[in-house]
Formats: structure tokens, sequence, C-alpha cells
């Protein structure tokens, strides 16, 4: 349910967090580790103890709270997932393997590297004047893929909508992101 979190709205974050740490099992001590890790490095960040100015006999304490090293804000995908975009950040990784396949084994010659670029050249020039027309490239997903996409919206909307629980959301999260 880890996962879940992920698909939660930003402000619900910390709660189902709180839900996920209170569920952990008694004997289960290294999964309580992994959970306190994602709040510290995800979530709420952490907690430093430092003498206050001025204190000579350091009883007074300041405690200085630091921000997670990669905020809710920055991961997220309920916003993501409720607009219909893509999760991935990695915008390249499509077209590094349409080339690694356009070219077809590791270490090309110049000669097929630069027949390779050519093609890949023409093959932008076409797909701009197609859109330029108004013709927009048909892009092609999986039934699977596609199916999991109208799981999790589906749960981000009643999320949203308040017809489904914290606990509930996560749970559903959980068993959709796990079948895949």
């Amino acid at each position: 349910m880890l996962d879940g979190l992920a698909f939660l709205p930003v402000d619900d974050i910390p709660d189902g967090l709180a839900y996920l740490r209170h569920n952990v099992p008694q004997n289960a001590d290294e999964l309580l580790h992994l959970v306190t890790y994602f709040d510290v490095t995800y979530i709420s960040g952490t907690v430093r103890r430092r003498p206050a100015a001025g204190a000579r006999d350091r009883l007074l304490l300041r405690v200085r709270r630091s921000p997670p090293l990669f905020p809710p804000a920055t991961w997220t995908q309920h916003e993501t997932t409720l607009a219909g975009r893509e999760r991935t950040n990695n915008v390249c990784e499509g077209w590094n393997n349409a080339f690694a396949n356009m070219v077809g084994h590791q270490h090309p010659s110049l000669w097929a590297l630069l027949s390779a670029l050519q093609h890949d050249q023409a093959m932008v020039a076409t797909a701009l004047l197609q859109h330029m027309r108004g013709q927009p490239p048909a892009k092609r997903t999986r039934r699977a893929v596609q199916q999991q996409q109208q799981r999790l919206h589906k749960l981000c909307c009643e999320r949203r909508d308040g017809t489904r629980s914290l606990e509930s959301t996560l749970r559903a999260v959980g068993h959709c992101v796990r079948l895949q």
C-alpha cells in the first residue's frame, strides 16, 4: 500500500502514511524501517536537535526541521492521473529505444549512425508536417495499460469526490499496481 500514497491528494499523504505506520505488523521491523525511511525522505523530513544559542549548560535545545529530500508535490501522481496525462518523467526513453532499434546494433559504424540519424530526421519532419495539417500521430498503448489507467483514474476521482475512504483508496491502488 506504500505505492498508493502517490495517488492520494497532497493533503492526504501524511494521514495515509500514519495509517500505514499504524497497520505495520508487530514483528515486521524491516517494514517499519522502510516506512520510516519513506517518511523522512519523501514526506516530513528530519528533525535535528541543536544547542540553543547562548546556552552554556546544553539544557536548552533548539529543534530544527529539515524538509524532505523529495517533497510530495514533486512525486504525487493524483492530479496527473485525474488530468489523464502521462505519469512518466522520462520523455527521452521512447526516443532512445526507437533509435537503438533503428541502428540495430551496439557499436555502429559512422556511416550506419549517420544513416540512422538521417532516417530519424525524416521521420520527425514527417511528424511535424502531419501535426501542422492537424493530423496528430495516433498513440499506441496496450489494452492492459489503458485498463490500468482507467482503474487508477476512477480511484483518484472517487478519493477526490469523497466517495472512497483513505484506507480503501490505499488498498485498492496497492492491488491495482501490484497486479500488473
